[in-house]
């Protein structure tokens, strides 16, 4: 069925072409020319960088550095935070809990112990390990939290130091 042709010491053969429902077959190759295979993969492609995007954006945030908040006019916690040390990640777990709940009202904020800013932080402040530091407006320490074990504890000392009511 296929058509020869001599070129020289050449040969070429070719193989019919089948055009089926907009689908060219040859041979065992096979072309789709409606695209929408391509199509297909595109928009599953792209409902997956949207499924990305929504979760990322539904991770918590981060918390600050800037140590210069304190002082600034409005009320601050800073986490001594110690990567290693489990009662350091309980602190941070229960400050992303509640701090939904005071936004606007407090800023939270966690500096690393091991940085030279967190080694300097410590000293200044004369804290030891992991621990809650809350400030008021002025910049005045109004306490200090080390083994904070729920969030009902840990909002009670906080609307307590801040003069917070429910």
């Amino acid at each position: 069925m296929g058509v020869s042709y001599c070129l020289g010491a050449r040969s070429i053969h070719t193989r019919p072409v089948l055009f089926r429902g907009g689908t060219r077959y040859d041979g065992a190759m096979r072309h789709n020319e409606s695209g929408s295979a391509l199509r297909s993969s595109l928009i599953t492609v792209g409902i997956i960088a949207a499924l990305l995007v929504i979760a990322f954006m539904m991770l918590p945030r981060g918390f600050s550095d800037d140590l210069s908040r304190i002082g600034q006019g409005g009320n601050v916690v800073v986490l001594t935070h110690n990567k290693e040390a489990v009662q350091s990640l309980d602190l941070m777990t229960l400050m992303n809990r509640v701090r939904g709940d005071y936004d606007g009202r407090i800023e939270f904020l966690a500096v690393d112990i091991d940085t030279e800013a967190g080694q300097a932080f410590m000293e200044r402040e004369r804290i030891g390990g992991s621990a809650l530091l809350l400030f008021g407006p002025d910049g005045a320490r109004r306490g200090v939290l080390v083994s904070v074990r729920d969030e009902q504890t840990l909002r009670a000392a906080l609307d307590n130091a801040f003069g917070i009511s429910r």
